[in-house]
């Protein structure tokens, strides 16, 4: 089985964050930014995730134009749906924003992996904001390696029971 990883970012978090779900999954994963990804990217995989990094309720619309110009390919395949997001959203709007209320529904699994905050990522107030938040010990974040496990094991499972 191939499984390919489309993700959209635009703060290191969740290339991170693909990183570390790839290195779990027991078969052939490749990452591909939303940048690089075309419409036989959908037709390469047994499997496609589709990561998106969610901010305050903001994301890249890139990955959005992406799903919605190759929607009839990616509903012919087996998905799962993640976001790296705050964890104190309301994660269902978020998934519908930006995966259609359509692909939520019908994807195998979907998941919040949370975000990190990078001092060094950002533009200049983002920056100061990062690290006030770090200097006032308030709202720290981190990957949910736990939520990350549970992902892949789930995904691993299906790998397991998939007769080709």
């Amino acid at each position: 089985m191939k499984i390919g990883i489309i993700y959209s970012t635009s703060k290191k978090s969740t290339k991170k964050a693909c990183k570390i779900l790839a290195s779990k999954i027991n078969t052939d994963v490749q990452l591909i930014p939303i940048e690089k990804a075309k419409t036989t990217c959908i037709l390469k995989y047994n499997f496609i995730i589709f990561i998106a990094s969610a901010y305050n309720g903001k994301f890249q619309s890139s990955l959005k134009r992406y799903i919605i110009r190759n929607i009839k390919t990616i509903k012919e395949k087996p998905i799962a749906l993640v976001i790296n997001s705050e964890e104190n959203i309301n994660t269902e709007d978020i998934f519908n924003k930006i995966f259609t209320e359509e692909l939520v529904n019908s994807s195998c699994i979907n998941s919040n992996f949370g975000y990190e905050l990078n001092i060094n990522e950002g533009n200049f107030f983002e920056k100061i904001k990062t690290k006030n938040k770090i200097k006032n010990k308030e709202n720290l974040t981190s990957l949910n390696i736990d939520e990350i496990n549970k992902f892949s094991d789930y995904i691993n499972n299906l790998i397991e029971k998939r007769v080709d």
